[in-house]
């Protein structure tokens, strides 16, 4: 593509972007197209310099330069189009969004997708990817369908560490009494209570201004979130804790998707393909170098390096869940072979 009108798609996506926005966002797929240009609105609620977003903005590139400016992306990043991941995937079912990223809040749409964030489950990166990239990941994902939604990836919110104000986390009688906020899924909050915190659920958005004023004493998040949302200024502690994994779902309105051709379908998955890969990548180096950013900022950080106790304390949640589904003996083994799963 020439680099003016590359220049051109970039700046008519922009344009319409804003007037898509200033219009309410539209009104589902009829105010998703420009002329001769289809227009894809992509949400997330983190912000574009976190690795969904630079992962975003890889998929956004692939998709504009192998349609040759037919497809143009427009990325809305800290929830500007739809706060939370659970807007995101109202969104998405309906038509204001049409890609969006959400991780935890997808278990309200696909329950076994919690199965992924069961406490202590992955023993790394490379065993996690492994099986969201398997048979038992796909079929999973592909249970989206009955929502109006196309399942394209798992990208990686990552491990999750745990911060407070003013209190260091050694064994499991340090959560006593301790306000973490949480993602809205019921096995997290089910998790922190057996830990013996008081788990509190509250909007991305809200988070920050949360642990200022002292409305929660901490939260849990992947180290890359932790970093990007400058918690370093409003928390003290930082505890190494690969409490549970979170993958993120990507996943997109199908109607839009419908409307594409079967070249574009194609360029939208190979662009996202390649986009998991950049985001995994990002993610785990990013991993390596966070705890001695987040150090540098002045979070003291300990890490709980004997997770038996932990694990004990929350064995009921595993299996409560487990049991939960109607198909129970199918899926404890489904979570066999997840934790026997070669990588």
């Amino acid at each position: 593509m020439h680099k003016r009108s590359k220049s051109m798609f970039i700046l008519l996506a922009g344009f319409v972007g804003l007037l898509l926005v200033l219009s309410g966002c539209g009104r589902g797929v009829a105010m998703n197209t420009f002329g001769n240009h289809t227009i894809i609105n992509f949400a997330f609620e983190l912000p574009e310099n976190h690795p969904w977003g630079e992962a975003a903005k890889e998929f956004k590139r692939i998709v504009e330069e192998e349609s040759d400016g037919e497809l143009l992306v427009n990325l809305f990043p800290n929830g500007a189009l739809a706060a939370s991941g659970r807007e995101i995937q109202e969104g998405a079912k309906i038509g204001t969004v049409d890609i969006g990223i959400s991780s935890t809040p997808m278990s309200q749409l696909i329950p076994k997708v919690d199965l992924f964030s069961m406490p202590y489950l992955f023993e790394n990166h490379e065993h996690a990817w492994e099986v969201l990239d398997s048979h038992l990941g796909m079929d999973i994902g592909k249970e989206l369908e009955q929502h109006n939604l196309v399942f394209l990836s798992f990208w990686e919110d990552g491990f999750r560490q745990i911060t407070t104000k003013n209190q260091d986390i050694k064994s499991v009688a340090d959560f006593k009494s301790l306000k973490i906020r949480v993602p809205e899924s019921e096995l997290r909050i089910n998790t922190f209570k057996a830990l013996g915190a008081t788990p509190i659920s509250m909007p991305w958005s809200e988070v920050f201004t949360g642990l200022q004023q002292g409305a929660i004493d901490g939260q849990e998040n992947p180290l890359s979130v932790i970093a990007s949302a400058s918690f370093f200024d409003v928390q003290e502690y930082l505890i190494i804790s690969n409490h549970v994994y979170s993958p993120a779902t990507v996943f997109m309105n199908k109607d839009k998707f419908d409307t594409l051709t079967t070249e574009q379908q194609e360029i939208i998955h190979h662009a996202i393909d390649v986009a998991k890969v950049f985001n995994r990548d990002l993610n785990k180096k990013q991993d390596e170098m966070l705890q001695d950013e987040l150090q540098e900022k002045g979070m003291t950080i300990s890490t709980i390096d004997d997770i038996s106790e932990f694990r004990d304390a929350t064995s009921q949640v595993r299996q409560e869940m487990i049991d939960s589904f109607s198909d129970a003996k199918e899926v404890q083994q489904l979570v066999d072979d997840i934790i026997n799963m070669d990588f």
